[in-house]
């Protein structure tokens, strides 16, 4: 079966440093039509990384970047989209989330802090996507999951938030697929995992969409500390 778009979401780990080349051979084996790359760091990496971005092909890209040092994220495509520019106002850091307009749907790239920091960017996703029409998607590093599932304990106080987005409508493609699978796409130092790296899709947009999966080997690799998710969209 053929689907519409290949969407690649992906920490790069501190903008990518030396391990750019590794990350854009990364990139290019799996030829995504669009990315959503987080920690996407400002400064000179930026630059560095929208020139390997260019070379691989994507021609368009959001246009917000975190000031030098600090991390945001990044939506780069093939195709042309119309840039919306950063989700929400009044947010300490409002390049960690940012919005872009395709033909069919919108997506929102997400970077969100660590622990109770990431409380007023979910409460701004959730009163943006219950603005849409309905054909609109939220993906990347949400730093949330659920207890005793996305991770072996209970760490994570935020999860309440994965509720709060279903009852909007919009549902955690790949644990609707895999409601009872255990898969991690971060690792702690100490060896923990969880499943923090997500994508949550209209009605109308998961109803169509291919497979949804976690790539692990660029993460066992060494190329980032993150696996990246990988949605066939099915507009």
């Amino acid at each position: 079966m053929l689907y519409g778009m290949r969407l690649l979401a992906w920490n790069i780990r501190q903008g990518g440093g030396s391990r750019l080349a590794r990350i854009a051979d990364a990139l290019a084996r799996h030829e995504a039509d669009i990315l959503v790359l987080s920690e996407y760091r400002g400064g000179e990496a930026a630059g560095r990384l929208r020139a390997a971005l260019a070379l691989l092909g994507y021609g368009y890209a959001t246009a917000v970047t975190p000031p030098p040092g600090r991390s945001g994220v990044l939506v780069a495509a093939r195709c042309a989209f119309r840039d919306d520019g950063a989700v929400g106002v009044g947010l300490p850091e409002p390049y960690r989330m940012v919005s872009a307009e395709f033909p069919d749907f919108r997506l929102v790239g997400v970077y969100m802090p660590n622990l109770f920091a990431k409380l007023p960017y979910w409460e701004t996703l959730i009163a943006i996507l219950g603005e849409t029409d309905g054909h609109a998607l939220a993906v990347g590093d949400f730093n949330t999951c659920r207890p005793y599932l996305d991770e072996a304990g209970a760490i994570d106080r935020t999860a309440h938030y994965m509720d709060r987005i279903a009852e909007i409508g919009f549902c955690d493609l790949w644990r609707r697929r895999n409601p009872e699978l255990r898969e991690f796409s971060w690792f702690s130092t100490r060896g923990n995992g969880f499943r923090i790296d997500h994508a949550f899709l209209s009605d109308t947009l998961a109803a169509p969409a291919g497979p949804i999966r976690y790539s692990h080997e660029e993460r066992l690799a060494g190329i980032s500390d993150h696996s990246p998710l990988i949605l066939e969209l099915g507009v």
